[in-house]
């Protein structure tokens, strides 16, 4: 089987939970604890270094208190 990677949307993601992590002015370790996830996975996410999972992605929702049409409400993500 073909590796499936959309770089482009991995590196939007990323874009998006940066600025909605700045706009709530949490920090990465902040955010992390909110999230229950090692803050390093975050900046994994943020600089678009990793595929991020939905059990991820759903963790970063709840942290950010954010929907995941919300999430992904971004220009590069629809």
């Amino acid at each position: 089987m073909k590796n499936v990677r959309n770089e482009p949307v991995i590196k939007a993601l990323g874009q998006r939970v940066r600025q909605l992590r700045i706009q709530k002015k949490l920090s990465m370790e902040k955010l992390a604890e909110l999230c229950d996830i090692d803050y390093r996975q975050i900046s994994y996410v943020e600089l678009g270094q990793t595929d991020a999972s939905i059990s991820t992605i759903s963790a970063l929702c709840k942290g950010l208190e954010i929907t995941l049409a919300e999430l992904m409400d971004a220009d590069d993500l629809k």
